[in-house]
Formats: structure tokens, sequence, C-alpha cells
């Protein structure tokens, strides 16, 4: 079956990494991006580009997930260069550690 460590990745991290809001992750068509996140309406949306492979969905998949686990209420009004920038602080930093710290238990035993 085609990409099922993504989707178990998907229900693990939704079960093992709580965030401040219920998340929607979806694969879909993007172009020029791997993938990105909002938050909207008490809401997060991760979209993931369907075009890539499935390895770069994990690694772009993770890396979102932190966005959503740092989720710093500031980032709401920034445009998208403001956000791009300021959204990779330390505190991305170690919700990216924790992400990572449940794919590496759970996927590399």
């Amino acid at each position: 079956m085609a990409f099922e460590s993504y989707r178990k990745l998907v229900t693990l991290l939704k079960q093992k990494c709580p965030l401040a809001f219920p998340i929607s992750v979806k694969r879909i068509k993007l172009s020029k991006i791997d993938g990105d996140c909002c938050l909207h309406k008490k809401k997060f949306y991760i979209r993931i580009n369907k075009d890539i492979s499935e390895e770069l969905a994990i690694d772009t998949l993770l890396h979102e997930f932190a966005h959503a686990r740092a989720w710093n209420h500031l980032h709401d009004s920034q445009d998208l260069c403001d956000f791009h920038e300021n959204s990779h602080d330390a505190m991305w930093g170690v919700a990216y550690s924790e992400v990572y710290q449940i794919y590496e238990k759970y996927f590399n035993d």
C-alpha cells in the first residue's frame, strides 16, 4: 500500500504529540512547496504536496507538525516572509526535536 508509513506517522503524531487545537493533515497538489502549516479558526491545517516521495513527505510532515506544536499566536498576523523567518525559532527547534523523537522511537526500533 502506497504511503503506508506516512499514514501511520500521521496517526501516531496525532496520538502522541498533543497540540493546542485539532489538526487536519492532507496530501494535495501544491506548486513550489513541499508543505505548509496554518491555523484557521482554532484548527491547524497541514498540507503536504502529493507529488513528492514518501520519504520527503515524512520529512515535511515532521517539519510542519513541529510548527503546529510550537505555534505562537504572534505568527497569526505576520506576512509570509516574516512568518518563515520567525517561525523557525528556538521554540520550533524544541518542538521539532520532540516530534522527531516520537518518529525515531516508533519507526526506527
